[in-house]
């Protein structure tokens, strides 16, 4: 298996996905949207956006094999969730973020941020978790309760940026299944606790090739 690299940069301005026009996908989950697949007692479409729910120490995700990743802006904002401890970190809220270059249910890549205010990237492979990047602080993630932080990767074959609030924050490249695999989000609860994350809206943008 080839390593992954990583770049870090930190808190250099980059393009925000709400600078580009032309979504393929912009969805706010107010109504189900087939390709996310049924709700579930831990997925639920809301007029708020998604709801994700993991089990206490434990994930969710979910994919929408409708789309592929390569050569897009994938990003998602998340809502910071009211009732945690204050600083929270990853122990107590877990994290969340986007799921990628996914070839099946144990052979993903993720990018996320806790609620402690850092920001990582993952490979699932095989059950065994590898470090990409991180988890390493950074001023961009907003930890306040009500607060939305944006998590955004763009992605071009086997390579990929981070943004985190228009903050770019690593490139980073892996092996990328056949056209990207599909877009997919990501999210887990603390050790002891349930975590009950919001998701108001998901974007998917081409870039220019």
């Amino acid at each position: 298996m080839a390593a992954a690299a990583v770049l870090m940069i930190g808190s250099v301005s980059g393009m925000a996905c709400q600078s580009r026009t032309g979504a393929v996908l912009d969805d706010n989950f107010k109504a189900p949207n087939p390709g996310w697949g049924a709700p579930e007692s831990d997925v639920a479409f809301t007029a708020q956006g998604l709801v994700l729910r993991p089990p206490a120490n434990n994930s969710v995700f979910i994919l929408n094999e409708n789309y592929t990743l390569d050569a897009m802006d994938f990003c998602i904002d998340v809502a910071v969730p009211g009732n945690l401890p204050s600083p929270a970190n990853q122990d107590d809220s877990g994290d969340i973020g986007v799921l990628f270059w996914s070839r099946d249910a144990e052979d993903f890549y993720t990018a996320t941020i806790s609620l402690d205010g850092s920001a990582a990237i993952d490979r699932l492979i095989k059950g065994e978790w590898q470090i990409i990047y991180g988890p390493t602080p950074t001023a961009a993630v907003k930890t306040a309760a009500g607060a939305t932080n944006q998590v955004e990767i763009e992605i071009t074959g086997n390579a990929g940026s981070l943004f985190i609030n228009d903050a770019k924050i690593a490139d980073f490249h892996g092996q990328a299944p056949p056209k990207g695999g599909p877009p997919g989000l990501y999210a887990e609860s603390g050790v002891t606790a349930v975590t009950t994350w919001v998701v108001p809206r998901v974007q998917l943008l081409p870039l220019a090739r």
